[in-house]
């Protein structure tokens, strides 16, 4: 998709609102909003009645559990992952370092790969800077700060501005499935259904509706009615209050789909909470983690900037706070956020790419391959040519106006020449 704006939402530049507009993405999320609500219903019309705990734990539970997953979910789609903003500046006391680091990027002049001289930047970015922890995401099209990975569940790029959403999410999300197996229990056990029982229900159930569909067709249903008779019918009579619904044909339809949604979102939020929990403890994206285990990448460049708070969930101090569990934007201490983000950024900024100091400024270290190496070796040469006549100029003026060449003058001129001779002979 990239960077794409409609009506102020977008990933551009000049968005005036976060939003991934990837279509997928977008379908993934509706889908996970589609699915919370569904078990909302669900075990709201379906699991409580007739029943004190289950109420209690519907709505102490997994209401709040709930209504926070989706907070959470909105938070990570609508929140801008930390993306770098167009104009953003190396931080000071890292410019000097950086402008004298080599980069490796594509020559799109001459093909192939070149390595220079100074700050990094993205080709993609228009030639933005791209600070050291920065990764070019393909669907928002923007270079973000830490980033782990792309979600479409969340539709957005995961990085270190949404993280700690995307974890808070998937955390809400599995804990509405523990209560919701709790509560599917609880209805099974009181309502005395074993396995065997409800899957003959559910099969019996679904041939009834389709006779009843067949018979109405054919004018016939009243007989065959009678005929066929309601397979449940003295069960119903016995049953316990409340689950009495349970003989529905769209209430087993429903209690099917959500025992079905129930365990795969338990099992999946599970494992992923698992590979989050090493994100929390290391501080450290995915991507870093895997660049660095395959030997692309020194440690220290992804190494937390400090140790004084918690890169994902933000706040004073590395503990585990109350701050973590609520889906409150993630705030990092003034000291140190430029540091985090691994730029300067300011409103009045030009909106166009940072260009180093001219000091700062190195030519290339080398070029493509095609005749780059002759070329800089005839440079190399001329100047060297250059150099050492000037040196025999200078002691030859000194001699003509009587002076006398010191010693350690006179050897140097003497192996200027045999330099000089040599040069000439090659």
């Amino acid at each position: 998709m990239g960077r794409f704006t409609l009506w102020g939402f977008g990933t551009d530049f000049t968005s005036q609102r976060w939003l991934s507009l990837d279509l997928c993405g977008l379908l993934c999320m509706s889908l996970s909003v589609s699915i919370h609500l569904f078990a909302l219903f669900a075990i709201g019309f379906t699991l409580i009645s007739q029943s004190l705990i289950a109420k209690l734990l519907f709505g102490i539970l997994y209401v709040p559990f709930s209504a926070l997953a989706l907070v959470s979910l909105f938070m990570a789609t609508s929140t801008d992952p930390g993306a770098v903003p167009m104009g953003a500046r190396p931080i000071p006391a890292n410019l000097a370092s950086e402008s004298d680091s080599i980069v490796t990027e594509r020559d799109n002049v001459r093909g192939g790969l070149r390595r220079r001289r100074g700050i990094r930047r993205c080709r993609k970015c228009n030639d933005n800077y791209k600070p050291a922890r920065a990764h070019h995401d393909s669907v928002t099209g923007r270079c973000v700060v830490k980033m782990d990975h792309y979600c479409p569940w969340v539709c957005n790029a995961i990085g270190i501005m949404n993280h700690k959403f995307f974890i808070l999410f998937i955390l809400y999300t599995f804990l509405t499935a523990i209560v919701s197996l709790v509560l599917i229990l609880i209805k099974l056990i009181r309502c005395g259904i074993s396995p065997q029982q409800f899957s003959d229900t559910s099969h019996q159930q679904v041939n009834n509706t389709l006779q009843e569909v067949v018979n109405s067709y054919y004018g016939e249903y009243q007989q065959q009615q009678q005929d066929l008779g309601t397979v449940f019918l003295d069960a119903s009579e016995q049953t316990t209050p409340g689950c009495d619904s349970m003989m529905d044909s769209n209430s087993m339809i429903v209690f099917t789909l959500l025992i079905i949604v129930t365990v795969l979102f338990f099992f999946f939020t599970c494992c992923m909470l698992m590979e989050q929990g090493e994100a929390v403890n290391t501080n450290m994206s995915k991507i870093a983690r895997m660049k660095t285990r395959a030997g692309l990448s020194n440690l220290d460049e992804y190494r937390p900037v400090a140790t004084e708070f918690n890169e994902i969930f933000g706040g004073e101090h590395p503990t585990m706070s109350w701050h973590w569990f609520l889906p409150l934007p993630v705030r990092f201490p003034e000291w140190a956020k430029d540091n985090v983000l691994g730029y300067e950024y300011d409103i009045t900024f030009p909106p166009i790419p940072y260009q180093e100091p001219a000091d700062t400024d190195a030519e290339s270290v080398a070029s493509s391959v095609g005749g780059a190496s002759s070329v800089s070796l005839g440079r190399m040469s001329a100047t060297s040519d250059r150099d050492s006549l000037d040196v025999v100029s200078d002691i030859e003026n000194i001699m003509v106006q009587g002076g006398e060449v010191p010693l350690d003058q006179d050897s140097e001129h003497s192996s200027v020449k045999k330099r000089s001779n040599a040069g000439t002979i090659t």
